[in-house]
This record gives C-alpha cells, sequence and structure tokens, in this order.
C-alpha cells in the first residue's frame, strides 16, 4: 500500500469486554439482592463460629478488633472461609449493598445471580 504525505496508517483500537473486569460494587449488590447475606460484624462472627458462610467481604477500613476475631475464628475451623478485603471503605461497602449506612462485614450465605464466589477464586 503506498500513503500520499501526510497520511498514516489507522491503528485498530483493541475492544476490551466489559464483562471481563470485575465490578466488585455490581457482585456485591447482585449477591444482596438475590442471594442470602448477613451483614455487620456480630451476626457474621456469629455465623462463622457455626461454618455456614461461603465468602467473608470486608471493608478496608474495618476496625482491627474485628479483623483478629474473624481471622481467630477463621483459623480454628477445618474448611477456612475465604476473605475478601474490599478497596472501599464501610460507608461505600453500605452504598454497594443499596443500604443507608455502615457495613464493615458482609457474610455470604448463598450468591444467588452473582458470580463473585468466581472472582474472588
Amino acid at each position: 500500500m503506498s500513503y500520499k504525505r501526510g497520511q498514516q496508517k489507522l491503528k485498530r483500537r483493541k475492544r476490551t469486554s466489559a464483562k471481563s473486569s470485575f465490578d466488585e460494587n455490581k457482585e456485591i449488590n447482585v449477591a444482596v439482592k438475590t442471594g442470602k447475606t448477613l451483614l455487620g460484624a456480630k451476626s457474621v462472627i456469629r455465623e462463622l463460629s457455626m461454618g455456614e458462610l461461603k465468602l467473608l467481604v470486608l471493608a478496608n477500613n474495618t476496625p482491627t478488633k474485628v479483623k483478629d476475631q474473624i481471622s481467630l475464628l477463621n483459623g480454628c475451623l477445618e474448611n477456612p472461609v475465604p476473605v475478601f478485603i474490599s478497596k472501599n471503605s464501610s460507608w461505600e461497602l453500605g452504598a454497594s449493598c443499596g443500604k443507608p449506612f455502615w457495613v464493615s462485614t458482609i457474610g455470604i450465605l448463598e450468591e444467588g445471580d452473582s458470580s463473585i464466589l468466581k472472582a474472588v477464586e
């Protein structure tokens, strides 16, 4: 191909699918709406001792006392529950759940239509 002076070959843009990237807020919202979840540290710690949880989601500003208690309980289990530390604060995590308050800890019993378990593993 010959090009005239001043003309350049156009580069094709790489297409990226929006589905290939993991949207944490969307997946948490879908899990809360369609699955079974627990909000709050007290209920999550209570359920963690029973061994029913599939995933724990912690806000990035969860108090260290709660983190230590969860890691201690999780270490004692035969099958430890995977823990996902969110990039969001507790206020943003509450907003992604559709709640008008802070949520520092989310326990997922059933993910529903969400693919959060596949994305985290």
